[in-house]
Parts: C-alpha cells; sequence; structure tokens
C-alpha cells in the first residue's frame, strides 16, 4: 500500500512539475500600504507576503507540534515520519490532532499582530479571529488523500468576504506539498462542487484556467492570504520522511455575518473548556463573545454536488 501510494504521490508531482509553476507575487513590499494591499486582493484574490511571521515564532510552534508527533510514534528525533501515513480525520489521526489543538501557542499565533494588520487593512474595520483554527500534518505517500482544488467559501460561509491565512511552521519546498493558487479565479464567483477524497471533501471545475497556478519553494513564517473564493489546492508530499506541518487561520470584519459552527474547535472532538485547560492567557479565551457578531444559518445545499442537491 505504502509503495503503490509513493508511485503515485511521484507520477503527480512529476505531473505537477510538467506545468511549471509560476512563483507568487511577494507583496511585503506593499506592507504599511493599506490600500495597495486591497487592490493587490481585489485583483488577484491573494496576497503572498514572505516573512510575515518571524521565523523563529514559526519554528517554535513547529517543534511543540512535532514534539507530540515523537511522543506519539509519529516522528523520530530528527523529526522525520515513522510508520504508515496517518490521514486527517482518520483512525490513529486524534492522538496528536486533539493534543495540538489544545496548544495555547497554536491559537496564540493567529492573533498575531503582523496578521491582524495586514487582514485590517483588507477589511477596512475590526477584525474577528476565527477561533476554529486548523493544523495540517501531512504525510509523504499520501497522494490519494491530498486536498483538492476547491474554494473555502462552502465550508466556511457566513461572509465570502472571509481570508485564509496559510503558513508553513518549516521550510516547505514545493516537493514537500505547500499550496498552490489560482489567482484571479475568485472572481468567477462561488463555483459548483463534487465530492472528492481528502480533507473537507470537495473539489471544483478548474478547466477554465487551464494551467495557470502559482506556487513555490516557502519559508517557514511566509503567509499566503487568500479570498473565501480563491480556488487553491495542496501538492503532493513527495519527501522521502518530511511531515509538511501548517496552519490554516481565518479571519473577517467584524460586522459581517458567521456561522455558529465557525465558533467551535474545530472538528468538535473536544469542548473549549477542555482546549482551554492549562492556559495562561485569559485574553485568548472566549474572545469573540465581546462582540455583538451577525450569527447566520449554515446553507447545507451549497455543500452539496448540484445532482445530489436535485
Amino acid at each position: 500500500m505504502l509503495r503503490i501510494s509513493l508511485a503515485k504521490s511521484i507520477a503527480l508531482y512529476q505531473e505537477e512539475h510538467v506545468m511549471q509553476f509560476q512563483p507568487f507575487e511577494d507583496s511585503r513590499v506593499l506592507l504599511g500600504q493599506p490600500e495597495a494591499l486591497r487592490e493587490q486582493m481585489q485583483e488577484t484574490g491573494y496576497l503572498f507576503i514572505s516573512g510575515l511571521i518571524p521565523e523563529e515564532e514559526a519554528g517554535a510552534l513547529y517543534e511543540s507540534i512535532m514534539r507530540i508527533c515523537r511522543e506519539q510514534g509519529w516522528a523520530d528525533e530528527q523529526n522525520l515520519a515513522l510508520g504508515e501515513p496517518r490521514l486527517e480525520g482518520h483512525e490513529g489521526w486524534w492522538e496528536v490532532y486533539d493534543r495540538v489543538q489544545c496548544l495555547e501557542e497554536f491559537h496564540a499565533l493567529a492573533h498575531h499582530p503582523n496578521i491582524l494588520r495586514v487582514i485590517e487593512a483588507i477589511v477596512q474595520e475590526p477584525v474577528l479571529v476565527h477561533p476554529r483554527n486548523i493544523a495540517r500534518i501531512t504525510f509523504p505517500a499520501t497522494a490519494h488523500y491530498t486536498t483538492p482544488p476547491h474554494q473555502d467559501y462552502p465550508l466556511i460561509q457566513g461572509t465570502p468576504d472571509t481570508y485564509t491565512v496559510w503558513i508553513p511552521l518549516s521550510d516547505c519546498p514545493i516537493e514537500l506539498g505547500g499550496l498552490a493558487i489560482l489567482p484571479g479565479s475568485h472572481k468567477a464567483g462561488l463555483l459548483p462542487v463534487h465530492r472528492a477524497s481528502g480533507p473537507g471533501g470537495l473539489s471544483v471545475d478548474t478547466s477554465r484556467w487551464g494551467d495557470s497556478w502559482l506556487a513555490q519553494d516557502m519559508r517557514a513564517g511566509d503567509a499566503l492570504i487568500f479570498h473565501s473564493y480563491t480556488v487553491h489546492r495542496a501538492l503532493v508530499n513527495v519527501s522521502q520522511r518530511r511531515l509538511r506541518v501548517s496552519v490554516d487561520y481565518r479571519y473577517q470584519g467584524v460586522s459581517q455575518p458567521i456561522v455558529e459552527d465557525s465558533l467551535r474547535p474545530h472538528y468538535e472532538r473536544l469542548t473549549w473548556e477542555q482546549v482551554y485547560r492549562g492556559w495562561q492567557r485569559q485574553d485568548l479565551q472566549y474572545y469573540w463573545k465581546r462582540f455583538s457578531l451577525n450569527i447566520v444559518p449554515r446553507d447545507f445545499s451549497i455543500m452539496q454536488p448540484e445532482e445530489e442537491y436535485q
């Protein structure tokens, strides 16, 4: 099974490299220019900002997550993967992921002032940090379960003007399985979905954009920020034994609608009381309750393929 998956991963990797990805446009030069950041987001649907989070801060969280992986037998002392690949949401995943969800520093990083300044420039109002934070721990040889092309909106909902910030916590060359973006795809609006394997379980047809995907090697602390309509996907981890560890944080203007489940822990296996046990910072706990939020119901119809819904 592992050899077959690795062979498929390498084949997909070679296929992707025939596409010759173009690199992201680095918007770091626009920091401190709110109007320019907004215009760039409106035009391309994404911002790539190199070094948005100091490398040592990203690395500290990486080490905390890898410590859990080592303790649970997922990695050796060199942080290289051990055993069969674990798949997100499957049996054997929770022994690590539940512990990661309880890390105070994992949730604290979502409130980093460098991120908040960029998001505030985009939304032009106080920022609501979604408490539902996501960590990704991607094993090699898991091509069959790599996140497919999709838009975030059907999964997040609330306001379309929700922005995901994706940050690798260690250096992430393309072969480790970074993220690829279709620039300008947000302008197509909400796309029909179809079923797919991988986290989220939904995908979209990207044929209209051809081979215009952007991707590149990223460093620990670099950030990809994109609109909820922007089409993106994970690349295949074809490293021999390295784990790709990254975080997904989400943000919106505080006046915009949000669905209630975005205020719960990811996967909802734990309560906030369990997550917060032993935390030092009270300001990070239930902070969203300080706002008068516009909470709206989830629309399950947009999460269903059209043929299933009809």
